[in-house]
């Protein structure tokens, strides 16, 4: 998989972890330890869902030369939604264990590069992960959501970390898949799709792998913004190719509906 394959940058969305430095395996995959307890009837107590659209900004770095680096505006679309689950306290969300149970990104949008020619990647993806029992978990203190632990595959911190080795941990947004398809268009005289390891034309996307988060950062008590803390770049990325790549995001607050707890997370 030789030449510039940094174009394959733009098919990963997601948010890489800061919280564990080792390198992690399967063994320890979202393994989420559930904090909620049934109430005195032995029920499972009411909960919060909130909702948050959002925008973001993916940046795209280390290409060879900085030949490829750039970026591009994603989000704000009905498919861009982040959906966590907190606890009650008198009518209230309230601190203590978070849950995510749903995130969605659509990737609809193109990169030309002008290599003795124009060199074009055109994108139209969707992103999406689901889990009533939680996809990842965390903890909310205040006006910070701090994801649990989340390990990556022993290439992190390189262009040669891939969904493949993922993450793994508690705080890795589980069994997030990408579907759709990626255009490549070459008019250059020196990259070529081979070289970006496509095929000319239409190229079909179907991956599913454990994505990292970066912690949420919100502007109240009352979590009705937040952004992703714990980068200039925003949150680090798994690539199939030769470069490094970066998601930044801004939520949201859209609803907030008290519903019925799923039994699968309240204990003894």
């Amino acid at each position: 998989m030789n030449g510039m394959k940094w174009w394959g940058c733009i098919l990963t969305i997601g948010c890489a972890a800061q919280t564990n430095p080792d390198p992690a395996g399967p063994e320890d995959d979202l393994d989420i330890s559930y904090e909620w307890s049934v109430d005195e009837n032995g029920a499972c107590p009411d909960s919060w869902l909130l909702t948050y659209s959002f925008t973001g900004l993916i940046e795209i770095t280390d290409t060879p030369f900085g030949m490829g680096d750039t970026s591009a505006v994603v989000g704000g679309n009905d498919l861009d939604e982040i959906v966590i689950r907190v606890a009650d306290n008198n009518g209230s969300p309230a601190g203590g264990q978070v849950l995510m149970t749903s995130f969605g990104l659509l990737q609809d949008f193109g990169v030309t590069v002008d290599i003795l020619g124009d060199f074009t990647v055109i994108t139209d993806l969707e992103s999406t992960a689901y889990d009533e029992c939680g996809l990842a978990s965390g903890y909310l203190d205040g006006t910070e959501l701090i994801w649990d632990d989340c390990g990556f595959g022993a290439e992190h911190g390189s262009p040669s970390w891939t969904p493949d080795e993922g993450a793994y941990g508690a705080g890795c947004v589980g069994d997030y898949r990408v579907e759709g398809i990626v255009e490549c268009i070459d008019e250059s005289l020196v990259a070529s799709c081979e070289d970006a390891w496509f095929n000319e034309g239409i190229n079909e996307m179907d991956y599913t792998y454990n994505q990292p988060l970066l912690d949420f950062e919100f502007d109240s008590p009352a979590l009705e913004r937040f952004t992703m803390q714990g980068s200039d770049l925003g949150a680090e990325m798994p690539t199939f190719t030769n470069n490094r790549t970066w998601l930044s995001l801004e939520g949201h607050l859209i609803s907030q509906e008290l519903t019925t707890t799923p039994d699968c997370l309240c204990g003894e």
